[in-house]
């Protein structure tokens, strides 16, 4: 269990930056204007909608990322600094949000290029570039899994089977974390591309038409180094995970139906969830964070108001078309950036990863030993019967092998240990052979990263000093005049923050519209469901039936959905699927948890003992009436 160093750690606000996404050929030929002006010395990024006396909307970020910025570009100035603290022991986020289309994939994988790698691929560069250069008396172990949030339930994109629903699940000592999610331990950049790749792969994508490659849910790929000091003998951990949301979309444009309104309800859904969190965070007048209502947010606990260094990547669309879109992203934007987080060390008080491998190579060196040992003894005893006899007896060819035997093991222990070796990174080894130009091009940005960091808090004293000057400062007057024309300037500066107030004022009524509608659109497709349910109950399902399903269910507060006990031995799971003309038939698999094999033990159930767990309706069953036959 990792503990902190200091409890109340350092307390920093969450970074928030905007991209902004070049126009495509389509918008180009559709006519659609750039609205997006930056100014790049402030930092400020306003939204001008042609139509008269519109004002412009103005926001200002930590920093905005024109259309001709670079991949490399956008990794050294958000996830730099935050790989940097991961490698110390912290833990680190970056996550991407924005519309659908925006490019949040682009900006988290990117492309097989060099130049067009996004952040995750990068992160693996720099993580590997700094193991190398450190000394000799640390040790790494880096483990890595990859999970995506689909119609609100999670699954595991390293497994075998991906489409398996996974439980999230929380402890004192560990914290919020997915049952069964596997882990894997990687020793270069070759092994963690050769996941991100297989997890890509297994990725839920769909074509909108917004977007041709759209996802459909959230993923999270999770870094965790655990590092050992010999010399301190100090072992810390620190977690990285690395988000790439699904986009928001307005059903109205993207007019998705069936399996895909479901999915795009799904993603509303919890991106709301997201903003009701952040908002809470901000207000600070409640206690309770909404942490619960979905799994994204209690998946990023940590990332939002807890222990970690987070950046969050706003993507925007520069088209017309997307006013509405890109407003909405700018505003839940600006409230992420007040959002205040505890970072601190996390020291592991425990036996980590480092020190059960160790002794796992221990005690397989040991066994070795042993083994060299009893293959001497078995030599030296049969040269001795060598010498004795001319002729090779049975007694010998067993001392034989009972030598290739033990000659055989030793390898396989060889061999394990050289796997358990390869997990055990070490400082100060070549990991990247076959990454140099990018580790030359992560190591010329730390320089100027530096620089940047030095001129960004220049700006940030300036700003403060203008702020002191604005409206509260005390002003000498000469005369009656001076003071009544310094009072009217500040009714004049006053009277626009006023209107400035007023229009967000009314641009929040017309986003809490549209949320609305959208509420009220998922709600009449549940209400649909709900009836067609209730309909098929109360016409084909008898009242018999229907009492002891009531008896057998259960509802689980993890999975948040209703389980049935001996649903094993119903119908369908009974039946032998069929194909053809029954010619070949194959048993159904029943990988199930134990309440789907047990009943309802009651007495009242203990003192019927029929012979079918099912009670038989008391008459015959007659088919409802059709609506043509009642007339």
């Amino acid at each position: 269990m990792a503990n902190n160093k200091n409890p109340k750690g350092e307390l920093e606000n969450v970074r928030v930056v905007i991209r902004v996404r070049p126009q495509s050929k389509k918008e180009q030929q559709e006519g659609n204007q750039n609205i997006i002006t930056i100014d790049r010395e402030e930092n400020v990024i306003s939204l001008m909608k042609r139509t008269p006396n519109e004002k412009p909307k103005v926001f200002k970020f930590d920093h905005i990322f024109s259309e001709d910025c670079t991949q490399m570009d956008l990794y050294r100035h958000i996830a730099f600094p935050i790989v940097e603290k991961v490698l110390q022991g912290y833990n680190g986020t970056v996550f991407a949000y924005g519309q659908t289309g925006t490019g949040k994939t682009y900006t988290m994988a990117g492309k097989n290029t060099s130049e067009t790698k996004g952040i995750i691929p990068n992160t693996f560069s720099h993580i590997f570039s700094q193991i190398s250069r450190s000394t000799g008396e640390k040790s790494f172990v880096v483990t890595v899994t990859y999970l995506e949030i689909y119609n609100e339930d999670v699954r595991d994109l390293l497994s075998s089977n991906p489409n398996a629903k996974l439980e999230v699940r929380e402890r004192t000592d560990v914290g919020v974390y997915v049952k069964d999610l596997m882990g894997f331990t990687v020793d270069s950049i070759e092994s963690i591309s050769e996941l991100m790749n297989r997890g890509n792969t297994n990725r839920m994508t769909r074509s909108t038409l917004m977007n041709d490659v759209s996802s459909r849910s959230h993923a999270i790929f999770t870094i965790t180094i655990e590092s050992k000091d010999r010399i301190d003998n100090k072992t810390t951990i620190g977690k990285l995970n690395l988000v790439d949301l699904a986009g928001s979309e307005r059903l109205s444009r993207t007019q998705a139906t069936g399996e895909r309104l479901k999915e795009a309800s799904n993603i509303n859904q919890s991106l709301s969830v997201l903003g009701n969190v952040i908002s809470a965070l901000v207000d600070g007048k409640s206690s309770h964070i909404p942490y619960r209502n979905s799994k994204l947010t209690r998946l990023l606990q940590d990332s939002l108001g807890g222990n970690s260094k987070t950046a969050m990547i706003a993507m925007v669309s520069p088209s017309e078309a997307d006013y509405e879109e890109s407003i909405c992203t700018l505003r839940y934007a600006s409230r992420v950036k007040y959002i205040k987080n505890q970072i601190r060390v996390n020291v592991e008080t425990k036996k980590g990863m480092i020190e059960c491998f160790e002794q796992e190579i221990a005690k397989l060196q040991q066994r070795i030993s042993i083994i060299s040992l009893h293959e001497e003894k078995a030599a030296i005893k049969m040269a001795k019967e060598k010498s004795q006899i001319d002729a090779i007896t049975e007694e010998t060819k067993k001392h034989d092998e009972e030598l290739q035997k033990t000659e055989k093991e030793k390898e396989e222990l060889l061999t394990k240990i050289s796997l358990i070796q390869k997990k055990i990174l070490v400082g100060g080894e070549n990991l990247l052979e076959k990454a140099q130009q990018q580790l030359f091009l992560l190591e010329m940005s730390g320089a100027e990263l530096e620089s940047l960091d030095k001129s960004h808090q220049q700006l940030e004293e300036q700003i403060q000093q203008k702020g002191a000057e604005k409206i509260d400062v005390s002003e000498k007057y000469s005369s009656l005049q001076e003071e009544d024309i310094g009072i009217t300037k500040k009714i004049k500066k006053v009277q626009a923050l006023l209107n400035e107030a007023k229009e967000e004022y009314a641009d929040k009524e017309h986003e809490y519209q549209r949320e609305m509608e959208t509420l009220l659109h998922n709600y009449r497709l549940l209400v649909r469901e709900f009836q067609l349910a209730n309909m098929m109950i109360e016409n084909y399902i008898p009242k018999e039936y229907l009492k002891k399903i009531e008896q057998n269910m259960l509802w689980n507060t993890e999975t948040t959905e209703f389980q049935m006990k001996g649903v094993a031995y119903t119908g369908n799971n009974m039946r032998k699927h069929m194909s053809g003309h029954l010619e070949h038939s194959t048993s159904v698999k029943r990988g199930m948890k134990a309440v789907y094999h047990t009943y309802n033990t009651s007495k009242k159930a203990e003192k019927q003992r029929r012979t079918s767990s099912v009670p038989r309706p008391s008459g015959r069953l007659v088919p409802p009436k059709s609506a043509a036959s009642r007339h």
